[in-house]
């Protein structure tokens, strides 16, 4: 009998939720710095940068790639959180030896046989990194109790980095220059401790992640620079509980909103229970607030929290 009242309540509690179905859509955008061609959509990443340091006396490896993939990487993840165009692919040709100079700009030939599928091409063309390590003796007083002191000398490590990169933009369709931009920066941290080798040491375990967020600034701050931004409002409609729910949020999902209204219109002179009306006027407000209608998506509002409490959501969100 127990188990009989606890399948109960689970199979009230699993009919009484809702599924709901997340949409957005472009409320504006906000323009680059770069004009970009007409109608671009997509962008491909061409990295042609080859690291090859020759090794000094650091003992670190100067060819690691940690700085030159953040660039790269977090300028497509900035790009496609920007919303406006999608990234195709990433390619490696046509390479040059990292020197910190620019490399001939690529043929109309080379631009469009690295950009199949896509509008532009954003390309690393130019990189350095440099590293310099510097020691100095900071003397401090160490408390030995009973108001004795003595000196200690701390051994402080400073490790400046200095990158280079160098960016161009191509457009596809005709094989020209768009922008080149070219970034610098100069950055510098510290560890410290009375024994120069641990200095060192804490030095070096914190390189890559050094490496890492300065090529994920400058790769950002690219994709800024040339990506306008595309603003969507995202909302939630109801797509369960009857038919019309259903299949409304179906033609929702494949962008026939017409046909979606029609259907919440229609389920409106069928449906009895106020919850599921609520749901379908929730349905309709978002609608008119998705075409700008924000006086009629409100009075949708209205008549949804008429319905039900959970129409009183409705009312708070909607035209606001």
């Amino acid at each position: 009998m127990r188990f009989y009242k606890l399948y109960l309540i689970l199979l009230i509690t699993m009919s009484s939720c809702v599924t709901q179905q997340r949409i957005s859509w472009e409320t504006g955008v906000t323009e680059a710095t770069i004009e970009l061609p007409p109608e671009t959509k997509s962008i491909s990443v061409l990295n042609r940068v080859r690291l090859a340091y020759s090794f000094n006396n650091t003992g670190l490896n100067p060819n690691l790639p940690d700085f030159m993939m953040a660039c790269i990487n977090n300028f497509k993840n900035q790009v496609r959180r920007q919303k406006f165009m999608s990234v195709s692919y990433t390619q490696e040709k046509y390479k040059k030896r990292a020197d910190g100079q620019f490399p001939d700009t690529l043929t109309s030939n080379e631009i469009k046989s690295s950009g199949i599928g896509s509008d532009i091409i954003a390309s690393l063309e130019m990189l350095d990194q440099k590293i310099d390590d510097t020691y100095t003796i900071d003397i401090r007083r160490e408390n030995l109790g009973n108001n004795i002191y003595k000196e200690v000398d701390y051994i402080i490590g400073k490790r400046t980095i200095e990158v280079k990169t160098g960016w161009r933009l191509y457009d596809l369709k005709t094989g020209t220059l768009i922008d080149q931009w070219e970034q610098n920066k100069n950055y510098f941290y510290e560890a410290e401790s009375m024994d120069r080798a641990r200095a060192t040491s804490l030095l070096n375990t914190n390189y890559k992640r050094e490496l890492y967020n300065l090529g994920a600034e400058l790769g950002r701050q690219y994709a800024q620079r040339i990506s306008p931004t595309k603003h969507l409002r995202t909302r939630n409609i109801f797509a369960s509980g009857n038919l019309y729910l259903e299949n409304g949020a179906r033609a929702a999902s494949q962008e026939k909103w017409t046909d979606a209204q029609e259907i919440w219109l229609e389920g409106l002179e069928h449906e009895v229970k106020r919850k599921k009306l609520a749901y379908l006027y929730h349905n309709l407000a978002i609608n008119e607030e998705r075409q700008g209608n924000i006086e009629k998506a409100r009075e949708y509002a209205r008549l949804a929290a008429n319905q039900h409490p959970v129409g009183v959501k409705t009312q708070s969100k909607v035209g606001f």
